[in-house]
């Protein structure tokens, strides 16, 4: 369009002078205010709220910035405010008939008004620090900055970006919902417990049945109010809008819950609601003790309980001693991200040596696959990994897999070969990665945005296979081989571990819906911050991991069987098969999760999340074996034992990770960031593709898809990440072309 037929609005935008903008403005029905920054220079500016300044006063005016007040005043006129680098995308993408109006770049870069004249005037609503920023419905009684209007911080002016008609509408009804719906909930008042009477039966209540109604609910984030655990009701289905403000406390002295809309539950009928089998717990009621008839040796008490809290989860001395220099250094990190990061490096140290003969016919190996899922920023989540990074390097490096290029890579060095440089490395590197050749299969990778892995995969043609190898390993299969164009690779005796990191959109863009299905996503713990995150205070000067728990994981390592030199060179060490008390508890937890998976139930459980409670049992007896495995350092006994102890204090971590897996998938459904990020990554790509090998400048692609540069080049980045498409240089400027294209040019 040439700027001579564009529309009134436009020229008058672009005028030399505020004032004669304002002129201008006025001229089209437009009521005008003088700002100072963003705020009217007025003492109050009700009146032209209502009726519209003149010519005259306008002139009288002293401005800095030019106001334009919305609603009826203006004929009508609607403006949508958009402060953050997502949030035009995401409105253009939801709404794109809308998007086709006059619209006005912010001067702080990242921000976007959109025009509209609505026949039925909206109220006035927004929506702050939503996951794509501050979004905002201006009708009566706001003001907007308008150009040619300079931004109070950046000195930048606000601009024209879409030089279109303003666009009218019968209504903004859909709008205005949009931006409601990203309205945080209100703060709740304090739970309250019930002040009622506590039935009362004729036999005291089991008091194993008692603490293990205790556990099961602090598992899935009930938090001790004296002698209450306080929660989510256990009949949601009753509740209107499924108890969004927890109403349900659990008396952990007399055993009988309480929900203020459903009334009192029995302990039987709160056993019968969580899966808790009476029988495995000697029934519900105290029996008497049979009168003593001989002397024998008895099982030592329980100890005391203090009836006015809830039980404590009891952690081995090494993780609480990890977890508490960890969660001092890395002080705004979740502690739940710490203690997986301190979970992931025994799992390391161990690797395959360690090993339980479930009664199911199946070897557990203490391997974990550990996701940290966070947004970007705040919840300081690689501090977590380069914390764990640093004790590990201290303590096992050569237990430590150089991060793989490709799937090739990759099994090569799951079967212990060489890099083709391994000659040209330093010599402590060659050390390094001589001395964990034996170890080739059983090792850990740190890869930090963990959600780039799934991306390839599931986009790229010679990442194809990656997928079902790292399902395999997860396994600790005894042998699997596999021919490739530089030789047969053997993988033997693999324990392989991971901790990655992430953020929710990213691993909502990578992933679809198949990777819930097929098995992998669901073999990693995926890990929120807990629900009552709070920072702890930081420390003044930097403290490196204590010698002593370097020490302790190396100890760990080195008392496990080692390598053994045979004919043919270093043989893969051996394992210790674990003395096992708790494989009933074990198969228990097993089958109160795959009642939960159901399909009969009243309230069916997510299908996303049935394989993660499918193998929670196993995660939760892997976590147990390096407990028992940290206690054995502690005895000269020949192999661990795991003991119920153990099984208690991991199960009720795992139903914390269960939870969380609760968490991410209410994030990633509730938020559209992710569905937009992965929209705005299919299309971009599109876009480089149709350009061939030749590419595409980066000015291009962020013109034809309506976002800013900074957005723009943050996409193009996270393909790059992916290993999508690479940077090139197109007549010195920024481009991108998709790496299949190069290679086949």
């Amino acid at each position: 369009m040439s700027s001579l037929n564009f529309p009134p609005i436009v020229h008058a935008a672009q005028k030399d002078t505020i004032q004669s903008a304002a002129l201008a403005y006025a001229a089209l029905g437009l009521s005008i205010i003088p700002l100072d920054g963003k705020r009217p220079a007025l003492k109050s500016w009700t009146q032209y709220q209502r009726e519209r300044a003149d010519a005259q006063t306008i002139r009288a005016w002293t401005f800095g910035n030019i106001g334009i007040v919305c609603g009826a005043v203006s004929g009508n006129l609607v403006v949508l405010d958009l402060d953050g680098a997502a949030g035009y995308a995401a409105f253009a993408v939801t709404f794109p008939a809308l998007a086709q109006t006059y619209t006005v770049a912010s001067g702080g870069g990242v921000g976007r008004h959109v025009y509209f004249y609505a026949d039925q005037l909206p109220p006035s609503v927004k929506a702050m620090n939503t996951p794509i920023g501050h979004l905002e419905v201006c009708g009566d009684g706001r003001q907007v900055v308008a150009p040619p209007s300079i931004h109070p911080i950046t000195g930048k002016p606000y601009r024209v970006e879409q030089p279109l008609e303003i666009l009218r509408v019968s209504n903004l009804d859909d709008l205005v919902a949009w931006v409601e719906a990203f309205k945080p909930r209100p703060e709740t008042r304090a739970w309250q417990p019930p002040k009622i009477s506590a039935p009362t039966g004729d036999a005291p209540l089991n008091r194993r049945v008692i603490d293990e109604i205790s556990r099961v609910l602090i598992g899935q984030g009930f938090k001790p109010h004296g002698e209450w655990l306080h929660g989510r009701c256990l009949y949601p289905e009753r509740h209107k809008h499924g108890d969004r403000n927890p109403s349900f406390g659990f008396n952990t002295a007399s055993g009988y819950g309480h929900c203020y809309l459903c009334g009192t539950m029995l302990a039987k009928e709160v056993c019968a609601r969580l899966n808790i089998d009476l029988m495995q717990l000697g029934g519900l009621v105290e029996k008497p003790e049979p009168p003593k008839i001989t002397r024998r040796r008895e099982p030592p008490a329980d100890p005391p309980r203090d009836e006015s809290s809830a039980p404590l989860l009891k952690l081995p001395d090494w993780l609480e001693r990890y977890m508490a220099w960890a969660g001092a250094t890395g002080n705004q990190t979740p502690l739940i991200f710490h203690q997986s990061a301190g979970l992931w490096l025994l799992a390391t140290a161990i690797g395959r040596r360690l090993y339980g003969e479930s009664p199911w016919g199946v070897r557990i190996y203490p391997n974990l696959y550990l996701m940290l899922v966070a947004g970007t920023t705040f919840y300081r989540k690689s501090t977590a990994y380069k914390l764990a990074e640093s004790v590990a390097r201290a303590a096992i490096p050569h237990m430590l897999m150089p991060t793989p290029g490709s799937p090739e890579r990759f099994q090569e060095a799951l079967a212990g070969r060489m890099p083709t440089n391994f000659d040209k490395l330093p010599k402590a590197q060659q050390e390094r990665l001589t001395r964990g050749q034996p170890f080739a299969a059983q090792r850990g990778l740190l890869k930090d945005e963990v959600s780039g892995l799934f991306g390839a995969i599931n986009k790229r043609d010679y990442m194809v296979g990656m997928k079902d190898l790292l399902m395999e390993l997860y396994d600790c299969p005894d042998y699997f081989d596999k021919d490739t164009q530089t030789g047969l690779n053997v993988v033997e005796n693999a324990a392989f571990s991971i901790l990655g990191v992430t953020t929710p959109a990213s691993l909502g863009s990578a992933i679809s819906a198949g990777d819930w299905d097929n098995g992998l996503l669901v073999r990693f713990a995926l890990l929120m911050p807990e629900p009552d995150y709070a920072e702890r205070s930081a420390s003044l000067v930097y403290q490196p991991a204590p010698a002593d728990l370097i020490d302790d994981l190396r100890q760990l390592h080195e008392r496990l069987p080692a390598p053994e030199m045979t004919e043919m060179g270093w043989s893969a060490p051996g394992a210790l098969r674990l003395n096992v008390e708790c494989w009933a508890e074990c198969q228990r937890y097993g089958d109160e999760l795959r009642r939960l998976c159901d399909p009969r139930r009243e309230v069916e459980l997510d299908e996303r999340l049935k394989g993660v409670y499918g193998r929670m049992h196993v995660q939760a007896f892997k976590l147990a074996a390096l407990f028992a495995a940290l206690d054995w350092l502690k005895t000269d006994d020949d192999t661990p034992t795991v003991t119920v102890e153990h099984w208690n204090a991991t199960q009720a971590i795992c139903d914390g990770w269960r939870t969380s897996a609760h968490r991410l998938l209410e994030q990633l459904d509730k938020s559209g960031e992710a569905t937009l990020e992965r929209r705005q990554q299919d299309r971009m790509l599109t876009l480089i593709r149709v350009k061939g090998s030749a590419g595409c400048e980066l000015r291009d692609l962020y013109r034809q898809m309506h976002i800013t540069a900074k957005l723009g080049r943050h996409i193009a980045q996270e393909l790059v990440r992916a290993g999508l498409v690479v940077q090139v240089n197109i007549d010195g400027a920024e481009g991108y072309a998709v790496i299949e294209s190069i290679q086949h040019a």
